[in-house]
């Protein structure tokens, strides 16, 4: 090999390189060209203000309507899925605060339904004519025996709820009990779970009652045999925020759909009317939009909470048991307005990096650096045909990876904000490596593209 031949392959490789960035530099010459002779145009000046102020406006109302999209939704999965509703409720029937709420107003409605203290004192006079000896030690032991008798009651209540069959009866009663949530939304009355118009939320006691004697019967306590079929209800929260609130929630129910695809063409109304120059940072404004007001909606939800709680009366319901319930209902509102809210900031942040921004410019920089490096140390050399292939091709390969990623949020039934990241995560991952794929080829095709105002020959 001569000295002519080594100083050639280095300063092919230099040349290259030089191509490449001067490529690269008129590229960037002839966006900023294209910029400044479209903001320079007399011409449409007015139109692209008045376009730039209506796509504003459409972003504020798609943030309101996301606002009340998200209850509403929620509100209708709550109310038309039993199975959700089922899912949602079944935990509490393990919940410690819940099981010492119902052990206590059902033993409270069994001592109520037998006068357990007038016939322990029957049976203690009917002693004593038997045994007229003993007449004079019993008297008086009436009320601590029928203390004893409701502590009996009350161990015996306690140790049901806490078993497998009350979680088993407990999902049977609120499947059932299903429609009383529907009457909630819809104003109508009657079913086991009911609202009244003083906003009392109550559940029927009447198979539990049922279960709790048999098991006092079968433990030997004889009194409770005497124990009539008591249909009684207990009270799970008490507000007159309930009854305002019906309103509300009637209306919601019965536009959630509409809410549903207003929020979607008020948001596609925004970027399309917006100015072509400013269409991504349209797309990124109603993302950011949509996050705001979740997280507004989530500030109201802790607030409104807090309000609601208030208006309980300890006396009524313990404020455990009213804190537990209220927190299982509205838990998958909560991961509804957690996963809008990372989609939301998903959806401004791609739109954020495809912009012509500084920033974006200088973090697709980085990855391209970062391209160049990794594909230099794994494969360097001449751009292999099925990577020209896959360059060619890759915009509608990376078009199809994010069309999947917005099917798998479609379809999949009740997603959250885990499900949300992680599939930006693969999905992002996925245009990742096809852009390290094909890398040497988009380098290869930008170095042999002629440069305006440069000779091929220079």
């Amino acid at each position: 090999m001569s000295l002519h031949d080594e100083p050639q392959g280095v300063g092919s490789q230099e040349q290259e390189e030089i191509l490449r960035l001067r490529a690269e530099v008129a590229r960037l010459q002839l966006e900023r060209d294209n910029a400044s002779k479209s903001s320079t145009k007399p011409a449409g000046r007015g139109a692209g203000l008045v376009r730039r102020i209506v796509a504003v406006l459409l972003v504020v109302l798609t943030a309101v309507l996301a606002c009340a999209t998200v209850p509403a939704l929620y509100l209708r999965s709550e109310v038309l899925d039993t199975d959700r509703y089922v899912a949602t409720v079944a935990p509490l029937a393990s919940d410690p605060a819940i099981q010492a709420e119902v052990a206590s107003k059902v033993t409270t409605q069994i001592t109520e339904a037998v006068d357990i203290e007038g016939i322990t004192r029957d049976a203690m006079t009917e002693l004593g004519k038997v045994a007229p000896r003993v007449a004079a030690v019993i008297a008086g032991l009436a009320p601590a025996i029928a203390e004893q008798t409701r502590t009996l009651i009350h161990s015996a209540v306690s140790k049901f709820v806490a078993s497998p069959q009350f979680q088993d009866l407990w999902i049977q009663v609120n499947r059932v009990a299903h429609q009383g949530l529907v009457n909630l939304a819809t104003g109508n009355t009657g079913g086991t779970v009911n609202i009244d118009q003083s906003g009392t939320v109550t559940i029927s006691t009447k198979e539990i009652i049922a279960r709790v004697k048999t098991l006092l019967v079968e433990q030997g306590v004889d009194i409770a045999a005497r124990i009539p079929e008591v249909n009684a209800q207990i009270t799970l929260l008490q507000s007159p925020e309930l009854v305002r609130a019906t309103e509300a929630i009637r209306t919601l129910d019965r536009t959630a759909p509409i809410l549903a695809w207003l929020t979607v063409l008020s948001a596609l109304g925004a970027i399309a009317v917006a100015p072509r120059g400013w269409r991504r940072r349209t797309t990124s404004n109603v993302g950011l939009g949509i996050a705001v007001a979740m997280a507004v909606l989530a500030l109201g939800l802790a607030i409104g909470l807090d309000i609601f709680l208030s208006t309980i009366p300890p006396a009524t319901v313990s404020p455990a048991a009213a804190q537990t319930l209220v927190d299982t209902l509205l838990a998958p509102l909560r991961n509804g307005v957690r996963f809008v809210f990372v989609v939301a900031l998903l959806i401004a942040l791609a739109a954020f990096l495809s912009g012509h921004s500084r920033p974006a410019e200088f973090a697709r920089q980085g990855l391209a650096r970062t391209g160049d490096y990794l594909t230099g140390k794994v494969g360097a050399g001449q751009a292999k045909p099925w990577q020209h292939r896959l360059a060619r091709f890759r915009r509608i390969l990376e078009a199809a990876v994010l069309g999947i990623a917005v099917l798998v949020l479609i379809l999949w039934q009740y997603p959250t904000a885990a499900v949300a990241i992680w599939t930006a995560v693969v999905a992002g991952l996925a245009i990742l490596l096809i852009e390290l794929l094909c890398r040497p080829a988009v380098v290869a095709a930008h170095a042999a593209e002629p440069i305006p105002g440069v000779s091929p020959k220079s």
